[in-house]
């Protein structure tokens, strides 16, 4: 009887959280396990790179090779993580990104955009719809994930609202599988019109507050410079009054004066929203996006920006919250940008075909195509192969030897890719030992919630 040995994954990292316990994560298979504190010194000794065993009958050397965190010396993981990647090209799906209008009735200090297109004309809605038909037609679509974007989307209020319902009723009408968000200011999103958009199936929202009124109001102001905060709380509170079916992101912008006062915005939304499990919480640093006001700018720099999106992701779990994306940052393609992937458009108002919101017009590059009013979209493959081909996981290539490749594959930021001699890797990543006990908390609040 040939003597199986088992070695550690490639694709496993760990941390010790604040009682002794092990966490435990695989970017391969997504598995996440905790080691109890009295087993954990056995099974980091496991872990460690170059470490073999050949019993793994029973005990925590059973659990990790139950878990795919132990793994047979013979297997080859990387063509498992190849051919989970490649599937990505798989025609059944697809992900748009529409702008109905890049006007906006906001003027963010930070932001990149140019506003220089108004609302899309009702040809190249009909020609949507058509698309998505013939995707169907010719692909056999099976998911369409929309999601509505800008500019201000709800600027365009009754296309949006028309367009999600008949896309939602032709998807129902054809068995596919459907999903319709928005990121919006959230200034819009008001009484009456807030519920018929959410029975019309948009579900999820993503809503920026950028601190408590002070800096919110300092930072994203109307078009006239007029405050905005109050406005989007009243919005938000009458959201929470109601027992429609929905989630609302709450994401933060910060820059170093911003982290000052985190504390503040924390205890706000929690008086506000914690009680609710509709409300999520997201952070991200401000950076320099390439907008007019880039030099104005006081960014974080360097890790700074990672390490306090682990500080404020901790925080926001002890404010009763469960922090949106955190986990599936860790899974399987969790960390790939969407501008690499090849079945996601983001797709203009005046019908011209992007791969990145932050690039938009400003690069020939990122104009991979257009869509007409008779339904037919053009592509450029050669750009495509810009944003989607990543030379990540070449030979000598830092990816190719990484534990966190199984869920960024060298993708978590394409733009980086062609622009740097090297991309960053993603925040979750960059701070993973901060991270994974605040994975192991924010399931705990999850469940609580």
């Amino acid at each position: 009887m040939t003597t199986v040995t088992y070695g550690p994954s490639k694709y496993v990292s760990f941390a010790f959280d604040n009682d002794g316990a092990l966490i435990v994560q695989s970017t391969r298979t997504g598995a996440i396990g905790v080691v109890p504190s009295d087993k954990a010194e056995d099974a980091r000794k496991a872990l460690l790179p170059g470490s073999t065993v050949s019993n793994t009958s029973d005990g925590i050397l059973k659990d990790l090779k139950d878990g795919g965190f132990l793994v047979p010396s013979t297997m080859d993981e990387d063509q498992l993580v190849h051919d989970r990647y490649i599937k990505r090209y798989q025609k059944n799906r697809l992900d748009l990104i529409l702008m109905p209008t890049e006007q906006c009735n906001f003027r963010c200090v930070y932001c990149y955009e140019s506003f220089i297109r108004g609302e899309m004309s009702p040809e190249l809605v009909a020609g949507l719809h058509s698309f998505i038909a013939a995707e169907h037609r010719v692909n056999g679509l099976e998911s369409l994930n929309v999601s509505w974007f800008g500019g201000e989307p709800l600027l365009a209020a009754d296309l949006v609202l028309d367009t999600t319902r008949s896309l939602a009723d032709y998807c129902r009408a054809n068995g596919i599988a459907s999903k319709f968000s928005a990121t919006t200011n959230g200034y819009l999103l008001k009484p009456g019109y807030a519920e018929k958009v959410v029975q019309a199936g948009v579900r999820h929202f993503q809503i920026t507050l950028d601190g408590t009124k002070h800096d919110h109001d300092k930072r994203r102001v109307d078009i006239d410079g007029a405050e905005t905060f109050d406005v989007i709380m009243a919005n938000l509170r009458h959201l929470k009054s109601t027992d429609l079916d929905f989630t609302i992101m709450l994401r933060h912008n910060f820059d170093p004066e911003g982290l000052r006062r985190l504390d503040d915005y924390i205890d706000m939304i929690q008086r506000e929203f914690s009680d609710d499990p509709r409300y999520t919480t997201h952070f991200a640093a401000i950076g320099k996006w390439g907008g007019a006001k880039d030099d104005d700018l006081v960014v974080c720099e360097g890790r700074t920006g990672p390490q306090a999106i682990a500080h404020a992701r901790g925080l926001a779990i002890s404010a009763g919250f469960k922090v949106d994306l955190l986990e599936n940052g860790l899974k399987p393609e969790g960390s790939i940008c969407y501008a690499a992937d090849p079945r996601s458009f983001v797709i203009g108002s005046d019908g011209t075909v992007y791969k990145c919101t932050v690039e938009l017009d400003y690069h020939e590059r990122n104009m991979v195509g257009k869509l007409h009013p008779d339904g037919t979209m053009d592509l450029d493959w050669r750009k495509l192969a810009l944003w989607c081909e990543t030379d990540g996981t070449d030979p000598g290539k830092k990816c190719n030897s990484c534990y966190f490749g199984g869920a960024c594959h060298g993708a978590a930021c394409p733009k980086e890719w062609m622009d740097e001699d090297d991309c960053h890797c993603p925040p979750s990543k960059q701070v993973i030992r901060e991270t994974l006990p605040l994975v192991r908390r924010n399931f705990a609040a999850g469940v609580q919630r």
